[in-house]
């Protein structure tokens, strides 16, 4: 004997036929909307405050005056050179260079490894601040500490396009034994 269900003439939509297409649109809508009210109800129970009390990190002050180097060692970038072109330190001196450009946006990279260094040799130059190239504009100067802790010669360059000499602005520290 029949079902009920199998008398009633039903012809279910298909994927594509305009029924499915509307109740798509219908269902896709219900989501749409529950999903706002959710965000909402959300951000009505629990909202942000306007100021939060977090302990912001520690970063040391490196260049405070009592964290300062005895020997300070002034550098300028001017006309496509460095003044003075080559530094003498000794193994285990640290040191701040306070380096000002004086014309031009420049940027400074000192090679942390000895100049013809072979492959897995440790730097000899160490830095407070490991910047890669320290970017300098024109009238600002820029401290960097600097500790030797091997002899040899390290070359610093121009790391910024500045203009037609760029690649001659070169120099050296040359790191001597204690």
């Amino acid at each position: 004997m029949p079902s009920f269900a199998d008398t009633i003439p039903c012809r279910r939509p298909t994927l594509f036929s305009p029924n499915a297409k509307t109740m798509m649109k219908i269902a896709v809508n219900i989501l749409a909307e529950s999903l706002m009210f959710l965000v909402l109800a959300g951000t009505l129970v629990s909202p942000v405050p306007a100021q939060q009390d977090t302990p912001k990190p520690h970063k040391p002050e490196g260049h405070s005056p009592a964290d300062r180097p005895s020997r300070i060692i002034p550098v300028s970038a001017k006309n496509f050179a460095f003044d003075p072109v080559t530094i003498h330190l000794k193994v285990n001196e640290k040191v701040e260079l306070d380096v000002t450009a004086s014309d031009q946006q420049v940027g400074l990279r000192i090679s942390p490894f000895p100049d013809g260094a072979k492959p897995n040799t440790p730097p000899g130059l160490s830095f407070l601040f490991g910047e890669d190239c320290y970017k300098l504009k024109p009238n600002e100067m820029v401290p960097i500490q600097i500790e030797a802790t091997e002899p040899g010669t390290y070359t610093f360059s121009c790391c910024k396009g500045c203009g037609a000499d760029h690649k001659t602005m070169r120099g050296q520290i040359i790191v001597d034994p204690a």
